[in-house]
């Protein structure tokens, strides 16, 4: 969408003097408006068919650079892949890493590896009544779900609408119908992905179309009867011609789609595609192509200018792309993503350009002088890629909770094989404590060739704020009685701050004698008790709610007359 209309410039009135006919009206003429320049993005249909696009990633984008005017085009992964390698888009958006391997490898891509963005997950449509049985026999099978189409489909019960050449949904249900047996397929070439898809089973030819599975090739294996690709441009274009299923192209009148689930909710929340139902989702650990069979991960790549005789006869645009690429990994962005379509609570996107990241005190209280273990992992966002052993994590002490505070890096751990990691530090009462890592790069899938990796965004977690409590003075009042006073951080805050004090002669074990409460925003208690005269050792703990950690002092030895 052109973003002129919203940018144009005003006309200027102002009022000034005329030298005998008094005040008048001075019309200026308009400046020159300063367009926005185009950016242009290509991509899947996936994220523009499910509106995200529309809704979330243009609007936004636009409001924080109003200097340009993105222009997202539509396609399929391999398609959108092959026209920036032609320089006719600075960024991309795709969901296809056998395809995005060769993309990187051949050196198109700006950064050494492409952003994780987001995942979703593929589903498979089928008619309302579902005549293959899918829905009640393999509902989170996807290659069993598949087989029985391809049965319904052989007996005339059941079509099968494909998007057909190299989209990424093409790519993913070639690589399932791989998986199937005893259906009749022929093999697709590594430039579309691989894979395999269904042939006619009279054919001997154990080779498809032609490597893109678009062009016809007199020695490939045709189509069956019940498969068949809609040819379209777009996802929700496949979707609508099989929610429709004319039967001048499907005899059946009944077909099956692969999609991804984004589009499918977004047609639905629009009226469309009322005649199809999910039938197949969510495929379990124990079936075939395992949980992670239907995850749909997409990442966004700069095309690199320096591939280019003339970059500038392209449309690259190496500042605006990397401009876009941190845009859609920031934090606010990812939260909007996350957002779309998920007021039912099963969202269209999940937001996965940071690894999780948590941590926590591993000790059960401060001990003032000692050092406190800190615990935590680090593990990617999408289902089913590798842990993320080898990364550098830092811990990081904010002098309080403003978003003013500037951090400063105490310790540092590398996490293990499982993306666990420890360390160990004498945390400072009052000081806020997170821990972080940089943006780092991760091969998710060493088996593809190339082997395909990502770029991971920078993450963040608490661990919390650490509390301390001191022994300024213990005083023998005579008598005998002693007074106890002290310092607390930070200040408590919860209502239910207590300080319990302990004592013990020599060689007895610490004892509590006394409990006070102290109310929010007290930095130091005061706490008097009597005791039998002899050499007596202090010690107190300071607990503020479950707010913090409980914090115990160093102990401090008085002699009591």
């Amino acid at each position: 969408m052109s973003a002129l209309s919203r940018r144009s410039g005003r006309r200027s009135v102002l009022a000034g003097s005329a030298l005998a006919l008094g005040a008048a009206l001075v019309v200026l003429p308009a400046p020159a408006a300063h367009a926005a320049t185009p950016f242009v993005v290509i991509g899947t249909s996936d994220v523009s068919d499910s509106n995200l696009v529309a809704s979330v990633i243009e609007p936004r984008f636009e409001a924080a650079y109003p200097q340009y005017d993105l222009q997202y085009i539509a396609k399929g992964t391999g398609a959108a892949l092959t026209d920036a390698r032609n320089g006719l888009a600075a960024a991309a958006i795709v969901h296809a890493a056998s395809i995005e391997n060769q993309f990187v490898a051949d050196g198109y891509s700006l950064e050494p590896y492409g952003r994780l963005v987001f995942w979703g997950d593929y589903v498979l449509l089928g008619p309302n009544d579902d005549p293959a049985g899918v829905a009640a026999s393999a509902p989170n099978d996807i290659v069993a779900a598949f087989e029985k189409v391809a049965a319904a489909g052989a007996a005339g019960k059941a079509d099968f609408v494909s998007r057909g050449g190299t989209p990424g949904t093409a790519v993913q249900e070639r690589a399932l119908w791989a998986l199937t047996s005893g259906v009749a397929t022929c093999a697709v070439g590594a430039p579309a992905g691989g894979g395999t898809r269904p042939k006619d089973p009279a054919s001997p030819s154990t080779q498809c179309t032609s490597p893109d599975d678009t062009t016809p090739d007199p020695d490939g294996a045709p189509f069956p009867t019940w498969y068949h690709t809609g040819n379209a441009g777009s996802q929700a274009t496949n979707v609508n011609i099989a929610n429709t299923c004319s039967t001048a192209t499907n005899p059946s009148g009944k077909c099956y789609v692969f999609t991804d689930r984004g589009t499918y909710k977004y047609l639905r929340s629009t009226g469309q595609a009322q005649n199809l139902k999910i039938v197949t989702r969510d495929n379990s650990s124990g079936a075939r192509g395992g949980r992670d069979a239907l995850i749909n991960v997409f990442h966004a790549y700069a095309v690199n200018p320096a591939k280019f005789a003339d970059p500038s006869t392209t449309k690259t645009d190496p500042v605006a792309a990397k401009l876009f690429l941190d845009f859609l990994t920031s934090p606010a962005t990812q939260s909007a993503i996350g957002a779309h379509l998920a007021s039912d609570g099963d969202a269209a996107f999940v937001p996965s350009a940071s690894p999780q990241l948590s941590a926590s005190f591993a000790s059960t209280s401060f001990k003032a002088g000692r050092k406190t273990t800190i615990t935590g992992t680090l593990a990617n966002a999408v289902p089913g890629y590798p842990a993320l052993g080898g990364v550098t994590v830092s811990l990081q002490e904010f002098s309080g909770s403003s978003p003013l505070s500037v951090p400063k890096t105490v310790k540092q751990a590398t996490t293990d094989a499982t993306g666990a990691f420890s360390m160990k530090y004498r945390v400072r009462p009052g000081k806020v404590y997170r821990v972080g890592t940089a943006e780092n790069s991760k091969v998710e899938l060493p088996n593809l060739n190339p082997p395909f990796g990502d770029l991971l965004a920078p993450a963040s977690s608490p661990v919390g704020t650490a509390s301390g409590v001191a022994l300024r003075k213990v005083v023998d009042l005579k008598g005998p009685r002693v007074k106890v006073t002290g310092d607390l951080k930070p200040k408590p805050t919860s209502g239910k701050a207590k300080v319990t004090v302990y004592a013990a002669k020599k060689g007895q074990k610490l004892k509590k004698v006394g409990r006070l409460k102290v109310k929010d925003g007290k930095a130091a208690f005061s706490f008097t008790t009597s005791l039998p005269a002899g050499t007596w050792r202090f010690q107190v703990l300071y607990k503020d709610g479950a707010k913090l950690l409980p914090a115990t002092s160093k102990t401090v030895t008085v002699k009591v007359s």
